[in-house]
Protein backbone atom coordinates (compact mmCIF):
# COMPACT_ATOMS: atom_id res chain seq x y z
CA UNK A 1 0.00 0.00 0.00
CA UNK A 2 0.89 3.44 -0.92
CA UNK A 3 -0.47 5.18 2.12
CA UNK A 4 -0.51 4.60 5.78
CA UNK A 5 -3.29 6.63 7.35
CA UNK A 6 -5.80 3.56 8.75
CA UNK A 7 -8.44 4.06 5.54
CA UNK A 8 -11.04 1.80 5.84
CA UNK A 9 -12.70 0.23 2.39
CA UNK A 10 -16.24 -0.63 1.89
CA UNK A 11 -17.51 -1.31 -1.44
CA UNK A 12 -14.62 0.15 -3.11
CA UNK A 13 -15.01 3.50 -1.19
CA UNK A 14 -12.50 4.94 0.88
CA UNK A 15 -13.70 6.81 4.36
CA UNK A 16 -11.46 8.91 5.52
CA UNK A 17 -10.67 10.36 9.07
CA UNK A 18 -12.16 14.02 8.49
CA UNK A 19 -13.85 15.92 5.79
CA UNK A 20 -12.19 18.51 3.16
CA UNK A 21 -12.31 21.52 4.85
CA UNK A 22 -12.54 24.60 3.04
CA UNK A 23 -11.48 26.68 5.81
CA UNK A 24 -8.88 24.68 7.83
CA UNK A 25 -4.96 24.91 6.50
CA UNK A 26 -3.90 21.71 4.71
CA UNK A 27 -0.85 21.74 6.47
CA UNK A 28 -2.77 22.19 10.25
CA UNK A 29 -4.68 18.72 9.81
CA UNK A 30 -1.71 17.45 12.04
CA UNK A 31 1.81 18.62 13.21
CA UNK A 32 3.26 16.22 10.73
CA UNK A 33 4.35 17.17 7.50
CA UNK A 34 4.50 13.99 5.91
CA UNK A 35 0.84 13.02 7.41
CA UNK A 36 -0.56 16.06 6.05
CA UNK A 37 -0.38 15.36 2.98
CA UNK A 38 -1.11 11.95 3.25
CA UNK A 39 -5.06 13.29 3.96
CA UNK A 40 -4.52 14.89 0.15
CA UNK A 41 -3.42 11.90 -1.56
CA UNK A 42 -6.01 9.67 0.11
CA UNK A 43 -9.20 12.47 -0.56
CA UNK A 44 -7.04 12.99 -4.38
CA UNK A 45 -7.02 8.71 -4.49
CA UNK A 46 -11.13 8.61 -4.34
CA UNK A 47 -10.97 10.09 -7.87
CA UNK A 48 -10.27 8.09 -11.03
CA UNK A 49 -7.74 10.80 -12.41
CA UNK A 50 -6.40 11.21 -9.15
CA UNK A 51 -5.56 7.57 -8.48
CA UNK A 52 -3.66 7.21 -11.69
CA UNK A 53 -1.54 10.40 -10.74
CA UNK A 54 -0.81 9.40 -7.90
CA UNK A 55 0.54 6.08 -8.94
CA UNK A 56 2.49 7.92 -12.11
CA UNK A 57 3.95 10.26 -9.80
CA UNK A 58 5.20 7.47 -7.37
CA UNK A 59 6.62 5.75 -10.15
CA UNK A 60 8.53 9.10 -11.56
CA UNK A 61 9.54 9.78 -7.49
CA UNK A 62 11.17 5.88 -7.87
CA UNK A 63 13.05 6.66 -10.96
CA UNK A 64 14.44 9.28 -8.58
CA UNK A 65 15.74 7.03 -5.94
CA UNK A 66 12.74 8.79 -4.03
CA UNK A 67 9.51 8.28 -2.35
CA UNK A 68 6.21 10.06 -3.02
CA UNK A 69 6.76 12.30 0.08
CA UNK A 70 10.20 13.50 -0.88
CA UNK A 71 9.12 15.46 -3.73
CA UNK A 72 6.04 16.90 -2.65
CA UNK A 73 6.43 19.95 -0.07
CA UNK A 74 4.94 22.74 1.39
CA UNK A 75 5.67 26.24 0.02
CA UNK A 76 5.02 29.45 -0.70
CA UNK A 77 3.20 28.85 -3.57
CA UNK A 78 2.12 26.22 -5.83
CA UNK A 79 4.17 25.12 -8.27
CA UNK A 80 6.21 22.53 -10.01
CA UNK A 81 10.06 23.26 -9.71
CA UNK A 82 12.68 21.21 -12.04
CA UNK A 83 16.53 21.88 -12.04
CA UNK A 84 18.77 21.36 -14.80
CA UNK A 85 22.16 19.97 -13.67
CA UNK A 86 24.85 21.20 -16.33
CA UNK A 87 28.60 19.68 -15.29
CA UNK A 88 31.85 20.04 -17.24
CA UNK A 89 35.01 21.04 -16.30
CA UNK A 90 37.35 23.39 -16.84
CA UNK A 91 40.16 20.95 -18.09
CA UNK A 92 37.20 18.96 -20.35
CA UNK A 93 34.79 21.65 -21.14
CA UNK A 94 34.01 19.55 -24.53
CA UNK A 95 32.50 16.64 -22.15
CA UNK A 96 29.19 17.84 -20.52
CA UNK A 97 26.90 15.64 -18.46
CA UNK A 98 22.66 16.89 -17.89
CA UNK A 99 20.63 15.97 -15.06
CA UNK A 100 17.26 17.07 -14.52
CA UNK A 101 14.63 16.75 -11.43
CA UNK A 102 11.71 17.84 -10.22
CA UNK A 103 9.88 18.96 -7.21
CA UNK A 104 6.46 19.51 -6.32
CA UNK A 105 5.50 22.89 -3.83
CA UNK A 106 1.87 22.77 -2.57
CA UNK A 107 0.93 26.81 -0.74
CA UNK A 108 1.31 25.80 2.85
CA UNK A 109 -1.80 29.04 3.06
CA UNK A 110 -4.19 27.31 0.92
CA UNK A 111 -7.24 25.27 2.51
CA UNK A 112 -7.41 21.81 2.27
CA UNK A 113 -9.96 21.75 -1.09
CA UNK A 114 -7.83 24.33 -2.95
CA UNK A 115 -4.80 22.40 -1.60
CA UNK A 116 -6.23 19.06 -3.35
CA UNK A 117 -6.97 20.97 -6.68
CA UNK A 118 -3.42 22.37 -6.58
CA UNK A 119 -2.10 19.02 -5.96
CA UNK A 120 -3.84 17.33 -8.90
CA UNK A 121 -2.56 20.28 -11.16
CA UNK A 122 1.16 20.17 -10.05
CA UNK A 123 1.57 16.61 -10.09
CA UNK A 124 0.53 16.92 -13.94
CA UNK A 125 3.44 18.74 -14.56
CA UNK A 126 5.78 16.54 -12.43
CA UNK A 127 4.49 13.41 -14.29
CA UNK A 128 3.80 14.54 -17.70
CA UNK A 129 5.77 17.49 -18.57
CA UNK A 130 8.96 16.46 -20.64
CA UNK A 131 12.03 17.39 -19.44
CA UNK A 132 13.65 20.17 -21.75
CA UNK A 133 17.25 20.62 -22.34
CA UNK A 134 17.68 24.73 -22.72
CA UNK A 135 21.21 23.80 -24.44
CA UNK A 136 20.24 21.69 -27.04
CA UNK A 137 19.15 23.92 -30.31
CA UNK A 138 15.97 22.72 -30.46
CA UNK A 139 15.24 24.27 -27.28
CA UNK A 140 13.54 27.16 -29.31
CA UNK A 141 11.14 30.21 -28.48
CA UNK A 142 8.06 28.57 -29.95
CA UNK A 143 8.25 25.21 -29.14
CA UNK A 144 8.56 26.26 -25.46
CA UNK A 145 5.43 28.79 -25.63
CA UNK A 146 3.74 26.14 -26.92
CA UNK A 147 4.52 23.43 -24.39
CA UNK A 148 4.45 25.57 -21.65
CA UNK A 149 0.43 26.25 -22.84
CA UNK A 150 -0.53 23.49 -24.81
CA UNK A 151 1.82 20.81 -24.65
CA UNK A 152 1.85 17.24 -22.48
CA UNK A 153 1.80 18.38 -18.84
CA UNK A 154 1.67 22.14 -20.00
CA UNK A 155 -1.03 24.30 -18.55
CA UNK A 156 -3.37 23.60 -20.37
CA UNK A 157 -3.07 19.43 -19.39
CA UNK A 158 -2.41 20.31 -15.82
CA UNK A 159 -5.90 22.53 -15.36
CA UNK A 160 -8.28 19.99 -17.20
CA UNK A 161 -6.86 17.51 -14.80
CA UNK A 162 -7.58 20.02 -11.78
CA UNK A 163 -11.39 20.38 -13.32
CA UNK A 164 -12.01 16.77 -13.62
CA UNK A 165 -10.60 15.75 -10.37
CA UNK A 166 -13.13 18.17 -9.35
CA UNK A 167 -16.07 16.76 -10.91
CA UNK A 168 -15.58 13.29 -10.41
CA UNK A 169 -15.20 14.25 -6.52
CA UNK A 170 -17.31 17.01 -5.95
CA UNK A 171 -19.86 17.22 -9.59
CA UNK A 172 -22.14 20.16 -8.04
CA UNK A 173 -19.10 22.25 -7.41
CA UNK A 174 -18.24 22.46 -11.27
CA UNK A 175 -20.40 25.11 -12.88
CA UNK A 176 -20.16 27.01 -9.27
CA UNK A 177 -15.96 26.66 -9.70
CA UNK A 178 -15.44 30.13 -12.01
CA UNK A 179 -12.28 28.82 -13.53
CA UNK A 180 -13.68 25.33 -14.59
CA UNK A 181 -16.58 27.16 -15.44
CA UNK A 182 -15.04 28.49 -17.94
CA UNK A 183 -13.94 25.17 -20.30
CA UNK A 184 -17.17 23.80 -19.90
CA UNK A 185 -18.50 23.93 -23.27
CA UNK A 186 -22.38 25.17 -24.18
CA UNK A 187 -22.78 22.35 -26.45
CA UNK A 188 -22.17 19.27 -24.51
CA UNK A 189 -21.99 20.71 -20.84
CA UNK A 190 -18.70 18.95 -20.59
CA UNK A 191 -15.19 20.04 -19.73
CA UNK A 192 -13.56 20.96 -23.70
CA UNK A 193 -9.55 20.80 -24.29
CA UNK A 194 -10.29 23.09 -27.24
CA UNK A 195 -12.05 25.59 -25.34
CA UNK A 196 -9.31 25.53 -22.38
CA UNK A 197 -6.59 26.16 -25.28
CA UNK A 198 -8.58 29.05 -26.59
CA UNK A 199 -9.17 30.68 -23.61
CA UNK A 200 -5.53 30.09 -22.66
CA UNK A 201 -4.11 32.17 -25.62
CA UNK A 202 -7.10 35.05 -25.03
CA UNK A 203 -4.35 37.73 -23.59
CA UNK A 204 -6.66 40.97 -24.11
CA UNK A 205 -4.86 44.00 -23.58
CA UNK A 206 -1.15 42.34 -23.54
CA UNK A 207 -2.14 41.32 -27.20
CA UNK A 208 -0.23 44.59 -29.39
CA UNK A 209 2.80 43.95 -27.45
CA UNK A 210 2.86 40.77 -27.65
CA UNK A 211 2.43 40.30 -31.44
CA UNK A 212 4.80 42.93 -31.75
CA UNK A 213 7.34 40.67 -29.62
CA UNK A 214 6.23 37.48 -31.68
CA UNK A 215 6.78 39.39 -34.98
CA UNK A 216 9.77 40.17 -34.56
CA UNK A 217 11.13 36.33 -34.08
CA UNK A 218 9.28 35.35 -36.82
CA UNK A 219 6.78 33.68 -35.15
CA UNK A 220 3.49 35.14 -34.94
CA UNK A 221 1.86 32.91 -37.55
CA UNK A 222 2.86 29.69 -35.11
CA UNK A 223 0.18 31.20 -32.67
CA UNK A 224 -3.17 31.66 -34.96
CA UNK A 225 -5.31 31.26 -31.47
CA UNK A 226 -3.63 34.25 -29.32
CA UNK A 227 -6.55 36.71 -29.59
CA UNK A 228 -7.58 40.34 -27.70
CA UNK A 229 -10.60 38.58 -25.73
CA UNK A 230 -10.73 38.91 -22.43
CA UNK A 231 -7.36 37.72 -20.36
CA UNK A 232 -8.58 34.13 -19.63
CA UNK A 233 -5.73 32.86 -17.30
CA UNK A 234 -3.14 34.16 -15.38
CA UNK A 235 0.35 32.92 -14.51
CA UNK A 236 0.78 33.12 -10.57
CA UNK A 237 4.46 33.20 -11.17
CA UNK A 238 4.58 36.12 -13.37
CA UNK A 239 1.28 38.05 -12.84
CA UNK A 240 0.46 37.71 -16.93
CA UNK A 241 -1.22 35.05 -19.22
CA UNK A 242 0.64 32.41 -19.91
CA UNK A 243 1.64 32.66 -23.74
CA UNK A 244 2.72 36.46 -22.84
CA UNK A 245 4.90 34.34 -19.31
CA UNK A 246 5.77 31.73 -21.53
CA UNK A 247 8.30 34.78 -23.87
CA UNK A 248 9.90 35.77 -20.47
CA UNK A 249 10.20 32.91 -18.87
CA UNK A 250 12.66 32.03 -22.21
CA UNK A 251 14.21 34.82 -22.37
CA UNK A 252 15.30 34.13 -18.70
CA UNK A 253 16.49 30.78 -19.32
CA UNK A 254 18.07 31.87 -22.31
CA UNK A 255 19.91 34.97 -20.60
CA UNK A 256 21.28 32.21 -17.85
CA UNK A 257 21.99 29.89 -21.00
CA UNK A 258 24.48 32.23 -22.92
CA UNK A 259 25.93 33.28 -19.51
CA UNK A 260 27.00 29.64 -18.69
CA UNK A 261 27.90 29.05 -22.53
CA UNK A 262 30.35 32.01 -22.86
CA UNK A 263 31.76 30.93 -19.64
CA UNK A 264 32.71 27.42 -21.19
CA UNK A 265 33.76 29.10 -24.04
CA UNK A 266 36.39 30.76 -22.67
CA UNK A 267 37.66 27.63 -21.52
CA UNK A 268 38.14 26.14 -24.53
CA UNK A 269 42.24 26.34 -25.81
CA UNK A 270 43.32 25.57 -29.23
CA UNK A 271 46.18 23.20 -28.97
CA UNK A 272 44.31 21.49 -26.25
CA UNK A 273 44.13 17.24 -26.80
CA UNK A 274 41.09 16.25 -29.15
CA UNK A 275 40.08 20.06 -29.42
CA UNK A 276 40.66 21.81 -32.85
CA UNK A 277 40.19 26.11 -34.51
CA UNK A 278 36.70 23.98 -36.14
CA UNK A 279 35.45 22.51 -33.67
CA UNK A 280 35.85 25.89 -31.20
CA UNK A 281 33.92 28.15 -33.81
CA UNK A 282 31.27 25.80 -34.39
CA UNK A 283 30.86 26.35 -30.83
CA UNK A 284 31.30 29.67 -31.19
CA UNK A 285 28.28 30.21 -34.24
CA UNK A 286 26.10 27.94 -32.46
CA UNK A 287 26.56 30.55 -29.28
CA UNK A 288 26.01 33.61 -31.34
CA UNK A 289 23.09 32.21 -32.91
CA UNK A 290 20.80 31.78 -30.19
CA UNK A 291 22.15 34.65 -28.09
CA UNK A 292 21.95 37.48 -30.90
CA UNK A 293 18.31 37.08 -30.49
CA UNK A 294 17.96 38.06 -26.36
CA UNK A 295 16.81 41.56 -25.88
Amino acid sequence: MLFTLNPVYANGIIHLDGQLSQSMKWTKYSKDNKLNLKFLLLYLAKSDTGRDLIRAANNKAKSYGLGLYDVILPGRGSITDTTLIRRFSQDNPDKISYESRSKVFINSELNQYDALLDLSHELTHFVYRTSFNPYDHKFTLPKFIESTVEGEGGEVHAFLTECRVLNELFPKRVQSRYNCKKIISSDTGKISKDLAIKKFYSIGPYYSNFKTKLDLHGISGDFPLISRSEVGFVSSAYGMPYPVAAYHEYQSVLTKVCENDKRRIAYMKVGEKGRTPASISKVKLAYLDRCSSLE
